[in-house]
């Protein structure tokens, strides 16, 4: 017990930071450069003061010091480098395949380059030979991990070669960026028209779907809405079914986010705020298939989503391109926008985190038939007017079996 007891003081005398202040000198003193300098230093005063044969390693230490300090800015002033995607648009976690290609003008080759794109945290790819005199092309494959424009900050080439004493880099030309768009959940059913308030439009007679007249009936499917089922038919055969309804031809949507970074829990790709827009792009482009007129609205900005495979990729891309600017209403373009307390003749989703349900009072005292998906919500289910879905959880899963379920019992 005295032995542990001693081994213990020991340690922590020895482990002790007794001059915290102390950190950035030793680093300074820790580096090759100062250690090379010294022994300089002292080979020369050997050579002056006890012999001269000394010389022979202070120009050695020299030579090395030179070398090391002027080569990797002499590398990189003969290479001209161009990065380049396969693909122009990929969703988060898709692979993608990055190429580089270095032109070498020097007539020796050149070695040690590393490759620095950040994509979602630094990308530092090693490089082999680079011919004398030649362009090479050089493939890997990564990850797409955030959602954005990528490369986030502008990629680099950097030398340390060869002793690692200078750093030495220039930025890469970058010939197509690559726009990551937020991963969405595919919702493969919908809220009952009548909830989702359609506009006063006429419906189609030769298209089912879910509002106007009975057309008629058909079996039951998992995720159909149990105030569809016709109970006396069930009743009589057996056998769930449920009725068949007109489809309008147009019905309105308005999906709305919470822009605010201050107002959303985590940062990074699993915050709430990616949680966020990736479960407003999934709600919109499920209404869209369906033929619905929808709008995205984040910050000061209302996204229409145009119909077919051309809205999809404008609503995809501009979320991608979307970056909150600063905290409160009003702080640039990726602000804070109050949420409309007007119906509008639209139906709302309203995606909020459990943060933002707490400090915002204007969404306590929005008007008209509204449906809110809170993010992660805190001491229970909030009180809010109109229905709420909470998803408990972080992840497309959680969102996607809370969905089912609200259209399931809706």
């Amino acid at each position: 017990m005295v032995f542990r007891a001693l081994a213990k003081t020991v340690t922590a005398a020895l482990t002790r930071d007794l001059w915290p202040g102390s950190e950035p000198w030793l680093g300074w003193l820790r580096h090759p450069l100062t250690c090379l300098g010294t022994a300089l230093v002292a080979a020369a005063l050997c050579a002056w003061l006890v012999k001269p044969l000394a010389l022979v390693a202070c120009a050695a230490l020299g030579a090395v010091l030179v070398v090391g300090v002027v080569w990797p800015e002499i590398a990189l002033r003969g290479l001209s480098t161009r990065l380049a995607f396969h693909q122009a648009r990929v969703t988060e976690g898709q692979p993608v395949t990055v190429d580089v290609t270095v032109t070498n003008r020097w007539p020796w080759p050149v070695w040690g380059v590393v490759v620095e794109a950040d994509l979602g945290g630094v990308e530092a790819v090693a490089l082999a030979r680079i011919a004398a005199w030649a362009t090479t092309t050089f493939s890997w494959e990564c990850v797409a991990r955030p959602r954005g424009c990528h490369p986030l900050h502008p990629p680099r080439l950097v030398t340390g070669f060869p002793f690692g004493l200078r750093t030495a880099s220039r930025p890469i030309a970058v010939e197509r960026p690559l726009l990551v768009w937020p991963r969405t959940v595919p919702l493969e059913t919908l809220l009952d028209a009548a909830e989702t308030r359609p506009t006063e439009e006429p419906v189609a007679t030769t298209r089912a779907g879910d509002s106007g007249d009975a057309s008629g009936t058909r079996p039951f499917r998992p995720g159909d809405s149990l105030r569809r089922v016709h109970w006396p038919l069930t009743a009589r055969t057996g056998v769930m079914v449920v009725t068949e309804r007109q489809a309008p031809v147009l019905s309105a949507v308005r999906v709305e986010f919470d822009a605010d970074p201050t107002l959303h829990a985590g940062t990074g790709p699993d915050g709430s705020l990616e949680e966020a827009i990736r479960i407003a792009a999934s709600i919109a482009l499920a209404y869209q298939r369906v033929g619905a007129h929808v709008e995205v609205c984040h910050g000061h900005d209302t996204i229409a989503v145009e119909p077919g495979a051309p809205g999809r990729r404008r609503l995809l891309d501009a979320l991608a391109r979307f970056q909150p600017a600063g905290a409160g209403c009003g702080a640039g373009r990726g602000g804070c926008r109050r949420i409309h307390s007007r119906g509008c003749g639209l139906f709302h989703v309203t995606v909020v985190a459990g943060d933002a349900v707490m400090q915002r009072t204007e969404h306590r005292h929005v008007h008209g038939d509204r449906l809110w998906v809170v993010l992660r919500p805190r001491g229970g289910r909030p009180a809010l007017p109109g229905r709420v879905l909470t998803v408990e959880q972080p992840g497309a899963e959680a969102f996607r079996r809370a969905w089912r379920s609200l259209c399931h019992a809706g």
